[in-house]
């Protein structure tokens, strides 16, 4: 259960990053992350171009409904 634990605080600490990232701006955020000690890398991702992400998040193949 420890890491489940650990990985929402990340999720969450990362979601207020992109928050920060709106209100305050792109090194704020790094900042706060670091003092979080969660990777930068999760925020560069997500500041990734949406077209970008949406690509490897796509089905290989189509659902049939």
């Amino acid at each position: 259960m420890i890491q489940r634990r650990t990985d929402e605080q990340t999720a969450l600490t990362a979601e207020y990053a992109l928050y920060l990232v709106d209100i305050r701006g792109v090194d704020f955020a790094f900042q706060y992350l670091d003092s979080c000690n969660v990777p930068r890398a999760i925020l560069a991702r997500a500041l990734q171009s949406p077209l970008h992400r949406r690509h490897h998040e796509r089905r290989k193949q189509m659902r049939k409904d």
